[in-house]
């Protein structure tokens, strides 16, 4: 079995699209990056404590596509190279390890903070 890739070896490409109504609309995006640029944008987005960010990655990982939806763009990942899919607790692994290299002290000062997570019901 050849050596488990790190972040910055896993291209994803990601396509953005307006939301409009509920429905996806046209193509607003493409572009090809790393997964370790991918993962530090969802860790931004969302926090570090989020679990939402690993749930997206390993997704992605272990399935080679995922669409994610924000209030109004929808973006759809997926792995330029299928090859890279792996079990998911590889993936979990994966990100847990780059997770924890971007991680300053800062961030383990801010542990407490409280997060504000909205549910919405899926459309009927």
């Amino acid at each position: 079995m050849p050596p488990q890739k790190i972040p910055e070896q896993i291209p994803v490409l990601i396509t953005d699209r307006d939301i409009e109504g509920g429905i996806a609309g046209n193509v607003q995006a493409a572009e090809e990056v790393t997964l370790a640029a991918l993962i530090s944008k969802y860790l931004t987005k969302l926090g570090f404590q989020n679990a939402l960010a690993s749930s997206v990655v390993v997704q992605l990982l272990t399935h080679g596509k995922v669409r994610v939806d924000f209030s109004t763009t929808a973006e759809r990942l997926e792995l330029k190279n299928m090859r890279d899919m792996m079990p998911a607790t590889d993936a979990m692994a994966l990100f847990d390890d780059y997770a924890n290299r971007l991680k300053t002290a800062d961030d383990n000062a801010n542990k407490g903070k409280t997060m504000r997570i909205m549910v919405q019901r899926p459309r009927q």
